[in-house]
């Protein structure tokens, strides 16, 4: 029998960049959690509206810091510096939590050890249309494996938005932050590291509400392009055995990756660099159409430079 842990603090770090028109509903759905002494850190990245107002609003209830604008993930880092709870949880301040959500992600925690991180589903709100359903939906929850070490899920694309997890504090600082030097899917590239560090708990109900902008940064099919290579690159290259143990899959992964950076390479006339990619994506996976031509041409105009 798994030994039942005592009740363990919480610390909701809420990072926010102009966002002040959503930001009084995000903060009162934290200042409602059922659970009780939640520490709640604010990190305010640099907003140029009436975030700093807003935040006035809330006195001692809650812990905040200002800082030039840094981006998500170093404004994530900056409210993790302070926090204090035993476990973690991320909330954007254009979203909003169930009122239970932290106490019954806690309970999870709580009474089993062996769980290093538990998530919930939760319901995508495009603001555009005014289209609400869940994540397990959008995502096919029902196809996949959503108990336990979930990294051969996880590496195919991310499916856990950021305010559905609450993490042990002891397991995040193992897996380590967030990479400060991603301006997109730096949730997804957490996760991943998270997936081969400790086991996970999936709990069906939807205990959060994420707003889906237009203009949102995944919209940007470039950026999102050139983060997801990168983050497949950092697996590839830390935790090369995890994806060579996915079979052909994991090589298929690693010879895209190495492919779409070789290409752009040979974009830029880097033959150096594109001769370099495109031959690692060819040994690690033959049968394709377009590197063998890419690395051809690559060769010739390194030879010919």
């Amino acid at each position: 029998m798994t030994e039942v842990m005592e009740t363990s603090s919480v610390s909701l770090i809420i990072a926010t960049f102009n966002h002040a028109q959503f930001l009084r509903e995000a903060l009162d759905s934290a200042l409602g959690q059922t659970l009780p002494g939640v520490d709640i850190v604010v990190v305010d990245d640099g907003s140029t509206d009436a975030t700093p107002t807003v935040l006035a609003e809330y006195g001692d209830r809650i812990r905040s810091l200002r800082q030039p604008n840094r981006g998500l993930a170093a404004a994530r880092n900056a409210g993790l510096s302070l926090a204090r709870g035993t476990y973690v949880a991320f909330l954007d301040a254009d979203d909003v939590l169930a009122s239970e959500k932290l106490a019954r992600q806690a309970a999870i925690l709580d009474g089993d050890d062996r769980v290093g991180w538990t998530y919930c589903d939760v319901l995508m709100a495009d603001t555009s249309t005014g289209e609400v359903r869940p994540a397990s939906e959008r995502f096919r929850y029902h196809h996949r494996r959503l108990d336990g070490w979930l990294f051969p899920e996880l590496i195919s694309g991310n499916f856990i938005p950021a305010i559905a997890p609450l993490i042990r504090r002891s397991v995040l600082d193992r897996a380590g932050w967030f990479d400060e030097s991603l301006t997109a899917l730096e949730d997804w590239d957490l996760w991943l590291r998270l997936s081969l560090a400790a086991e996970a708990r999936y709990q069906t109900d939807a205990l959060a509400t994420y707003r889906v902008h237009k203009d949102g940064m995944s919209q940007d099919r470039a950026r999102m392009d050139r983060n997801r290579f990168w983050v497949v690159e950092k697996v590839a290259r830390v935790n090369q055995p995890a994806m060579l143990a996915l079979g052909s899959s994991g090589r298929r992964m690693i010879a895209d990756m190495q492919n779409w950076f070789g290409i752009e390479a040979y974009r830029r006339g880097d033959w150096v660099e594109a001769t370099r990619r495109l031959w690692a994506s060819f040994r690690i996976f033959p049968w394709q159409k377009r590197a063998p031509l890419f690395l051809g041409v690559s060769v010739l105009r390194r030879w010919l430079a």
